[in-house]
């Protein structure tokens, strides 16, 4: 499993207003992967559900792309972060831990 964090801060701004994180994805099972869900979790709790785009469900035995992410109100995150991601068909689900995205400009700059 692979992965990066990507954070939009508008220019005016000091905080994100877009989250997103790409995902390369290994499926060791004999079940294709479709993803159909997943939502971050900050450290203090915070759940922000994200919406996922996956152009083709994880054969068996393969590696592929999923993308989750969402447009948000400007707000910090109690990073590190917990990214869950559940599937369409069953029960499986992949936790990733210590999720940070990019800080977005500092005041001043």
């Amino acid at each position: 499993m692979e992965g990066k964090a990507y954070s939009y801060t508008r220019e005016e701004g000091t905080q994100a207003v877009s989250l997103a994180v790409r995902l390369l994805l290994s499926n060791p099972s004999a079940e294709p992967w479709t993803t159909a869900g997943a939502a971050l979790v900050d450290s203090a709790g915070e759940q922000v559900d994200l919406s996922a785009f996956q152009r083709a469900p994880i054969v068996p035995g393969t590696d592929g792309n999923v993308v989750v992410g969402t447009e948000r109100e400007p707000g910090r995150l109690a990073c590190p972060c917990t990214l869950k991601l559940w599937e369409a068909q069953g029960s499986r689900t992949v936790t990733f831990g210590n999720v940070r995205f990019p800080e977005g400009p500092k005041p001043g700059r």
